[in-house]
């Protein structure tokens, strides 16, 4: 084993010094060259020590008898440098410390350095985490598990088990057991969920400078307050009906479920038949292709709004929805196979 020199020591108050660790490491060396002698000892003593240094300075005005063993010069010089008590942390310390060590999102499947080796940032956390425990006299018991357990990522959360942990070494042990790959998994995708919500976001920003209506929301509630469902006419027998209005939203009921009531037609403006022909059925099927339905979630939601924000910025928000001007379904209805099949369900959109 080869011999590690101790530094030089100055005993002036260096901030890299600690007498005490001067001593170990001198007294190490000795042993490692076989020094053992007392006075051998004590005169090697002055070879680490700094020229002209306060060490040095009191080493040469020691007395003789305060070198006449290897023990009582050590406890001459304790007395000259005695060992610094260190301020010992309390329990509601330690306990604070425990909840300031938390374990940030952008640290998720990255690998950092513990006892000099690589590790997973979760690994690195744990084990500190487990350290805090032990220190604050925690560890077989469950208090603060929860605690901590709460204010992990959500990516983290999501991988753990539901259950009660029994103690703190069970706890911190099943974060260390994740795999390191499926973390940087569920980071990768977390990311692109993110930046396609930015995207989405940007591009809400943009048509809303655009669109005369400040807020899509409340362009499509006042849209939606205002759409009248025609009734076709027989082809067989030609007669003008009525139409059927949709009952306004308000803020009073606007979780209500929208209901339809049947309006006369006045003989001023009687209704046309429509005939549905190959050409009318191409352009139906534009307008579905243009206005795709979303799924019932944060991010079809934002989409939807933004179809609502296009449709108000070319038709208006008092136009009224025919089969040429199609209309954006609301996320998470039924599909546009699916109202075809069943006109009622198309009543909800």
């Amino acid at each position: 084993m080869p011999t590690e020199t101790p530094q030089i020591f100055h005993g002036d108050g260096w901030a890299s010094e600690n007498p005490a660790d001067f001593l170990k490491l001198f007294n190490c060396a000795m042993r490692q060259q076989s020094i053992t002698v007392s006075n051998d000892k004590s005169d090697a003593f002055g070879d680490y020590l700094g020229t002209s240094s306060q060490a040095e300075v009191w080493f040469k005005a020691l007395l003789s008898t305060d070198k006449a063993s290897w023990p009582l010069f050590v406890a001459v010089f304790e007395v000259r440098w005695p060992p610094v008590k260190i301020a010992e942390k309390t329990k509601a310390e330690y306990e604070k410390e425990l909840l300031d060590h938390v374990l940030q999102s952008t640290e998720v499947g990255k690998k950092t350095t513990l006892y000099d080796r690589e590790c997973w940032s979760h690994v690195a956390w744990a084990a500190k985490t487990l350290q805090l425990a032990t220190s604050a006299g925690i560890t077989q018991n469950t208090l603060m598990i929860w605690q901590v357990r709460s204010m992990l990522p959500e990516i983290v959360k999501d991988l753990l088990k539901d259950e009660d942990y029994a103690n703190w070494a069970e706890f911190t042990k099943a974060v260390m057991d994740l795999k390191g790959s499926r973390l940087v998994e569920k980071q990768e995708q977390h990311n692109r969920q993110t930046q396609e919500l930015n995207t989405l976001r940007m591009d809400l920003a943009r048509i809303r400078q655009h669109a005369p209506a400040p807020n899509p929301i409340d362009a499509l509630q006042n849209q939606l307050g205002r759409i009248a469902i025609s009734m076709p006419i027989s082809l067989a027998a030609p007669q003008t009906l009525g139409t059927y209005a949709r009952t306004p939203t308000t803020q009073a009921n606007q979780n209500a479920q929208p209901t339809y009531s049947h309006q006369p037609a006045t003989t001023a403006a009687p209704q046309q038949p429509v005939i549905v022909t190959d050409e009318l059925k191409a352009k139906v099927k534009l307008l579905i292709s243009l206005f795709p339905h979303h799924p019932d979630t944060p991010a079809g939601h934002m989409a939807h709004a933004a179809q609502i924000a296009q449709w108000n910025a070319k038709w208006g928000d008092n136009a009224r929805v025919t089969h040429e001007t199609g209309y954006p379904l609301k996320p998470g209805t039924a599909t546009t196979a699916a109202i075809a099949c069943c006109p009622k369900e198309s009543q909800h959109v």
